[in-house]
């Protein structure tokens, strides 16, 4: 998603949520982006300095804020990785240019994204459509009737097809990621190969 989404002009990352998940995603970030400019949202100060001093190893330079509104004015990749059942990010804070990668609604009841950021979005992305369509964040888009099934592209799609990707450092850009067996299947595989060749 980074590879072919993200801003070219990545300005800083935004983090929502503290968790392992937020962890995972800064790690495979450090090899994908330049940026090492993070600001951080947690319900808890506590919480955002365990995540700060973890990824700090990692070159990463922390900020922490308890206001999102903070992440979406000054970040221009931002990753959301909570357990929200309403939304976090919202539409009307959402700055030309920002590339959203949503990962925490992946269970019916979960949702992280009004339903209107989906309106302003140039690029909608799913790791499945389907699924995302049932339980994902893009779900309450179309239920809210501020998206059609035929506006999502699948991921797949992404890789393969330059026309797809990203064209402007202007758009603004969203994945809904719910989570796909057949991905996790293939990067245990890519792990298992890379062990067994060392």
């Amino acid at each position: 998603v980074a590879k072919y989404l993200a801003p070219e002009n990545l300005t800083r990352i935004g983090i929502i949520g503290t968790g392992t998940q937020a962890r995972y995603q800064l790690q495979c970030l450090e090899h994908m982006v330049d940026c090492r400019d993070v600001l951080a949202w947690g319900r808890s100060q506590e919480k955002i300095d365990r995540l700060k001093d973890d990824v700090s190893a990692w070159g990463f330079n922390v900020q922490s804020t308890l206001n999102i509104a903070d992440i979406q004015s000054s970040c221009n990749f931002i990753v959301t990785t909570t357990s929200a059942r309403s939304p976090l990010l919202l539409a009307e804070n959402t700055q030309p240019g920002t590339h959203i990668t949503a990962m925490g609604a992946d269970s019916e009841g979960k949702q992280e994204l009004d339903p209107e950021i989906f309106r302003k979005a140039d690029i909608v992305v799913a790791d499945k459509t389907s699924q995302c369509i049932d339980h994902g964040d893009i779900h309450y888009a179309i239920e809210a009737k501020v998206i059609e099934k035929s506006c999502i592209v699948e991921l797949g799609t992404v890789v393969t097809d330059p026309v797809k990707r990203r064209t402007s450092d202007d758009q603004i850009t969203v994945a809904d990621l719910t989570g796909v067996a057949v991905q996790d299947i293939q990067i245990a595989k890519l792990v298992h190969n890379a062990l067994t060749r060392s």
